[in-house]
Order: C-alpha cells, then sequence, then structure tokens
C-alpha cells in the first residue's frame, strides 16, 4: 500500500483532521499507510467532538465520578439520525447524548504496552488511557488479551 505524507496543507484545510491527528500523536511530515488516512477519514464521519456542559453533567450526575470534567471536549459516535443539542430547549429529550455518554463514561488504561491495529505508527504504553473512540469489540479484545483495564 502506498504511504502518504500529512503535509501542512490537508492539516490546515480539515481542522477535524488536524484535531484527530493531535488525538493520536501523529505530526506534520509523517509518513503513513493510505488505509491509514482513509481510517481516520471515517473516524471523522463517524464520530464528533462535543463539549461537556453542566447540563450533560445535571443529566448525568456519574460523569464527574468517572473523571470527566465541564469544558472537556470529548469525541462520540455520530448517531444515524443526529438530534440537535437545542432540541432540549423545546422540551424534547436529548436521549441521543446521554446514550453515547453513556457508552464512553468507563475508561479503560494500558496495563501491558501495545502497538494500535489500525496506525502502527501509534504505541501505547503502561498507564496511558485508551482513546474514547475505540469500538466497543475492539475494547473487548483488548481486555481479554489482558492489554487494557478498566481504569
Amino acid at each position: 500500500m502506498a504511504k502518504v505524507t500529512i503535509t501542512k496543507t490537508l492539516v490546515e484545510k480539515n481542522s477535524q483532521l488536524a484535531e484527530l491527528l493531535a488525538e493520536r500523536n501523529i505530526e506534520v511530515g509523517s509518513k503513513i499507510e493510505q488505509s491509514d488516512l482513509d481510517e481516520l477519514y471515517k473516524v471523522l464521519e463517524t464520530t464528533e467532538l462535543i463539549e461537556l456542559t453542566q447540563e450533560h453533567f445535571d443529566a448525568q450526575p456519574g460523569l464527574a465520578d468517572k473523571g470527566f470534567e465541564v469544558g472537556q471536549v470529548i469525541r462520540v459516535k455520530k448517531k444515524a439520525e443526529v438530534q440537535d443539542l437545542d432540541a432540549s430547549k423545546e422540551g424534547e429529550s436529548s436521549q441521543n447524548l446521554d446514550e453515547d455518554l453513556d457508552k464512553i463514561t468507563k475508561s479503560y488504561k494500558v496495563i501491558s504496552r501495545f502497538r494500535d491495529k489500525e496506525l502502527n505508527s501509534i504505541i501505547y504504553e503502561v498507564n496511558d488511557l485508551v482513546p474514547i473512540y475505540f469500538e466497543e469489540s475492539r475494547i473487548a479484545s483488548l481486555l481479554e488479551r489482558k492489554l487494557i483495564s478498566e481504569a
């Protein structure tokens, strides 16, 4: 497969990609496989960043106990039908967001060093937190192989 270089122009044209690259410790000038870049774009299509507000903590008081803070920006999976956050102002429930937060409230830490299966340039060290964008099946596999544990 062909290697591609992460250029400054690419990052400047797509701020969301820049944020995702920073999350994964991939720097401008790095060379990655085209398939890895395609995977990054897939992550961007299926997830979104949200900033946690006091309303999220009011709706789910356990968030603070799990290490989340007001103002923290987190990545959550998009729903097939995206619901506006403003819908709750009209008396509708923001249940989709709550469900996403429920899914990510569990945090995991690395207990044995391992390499990312999708981006080989990333190595997770002991005590690193597992990225929140990892799918449930991937987390289950890492737990089963005793590479991570619940934080």
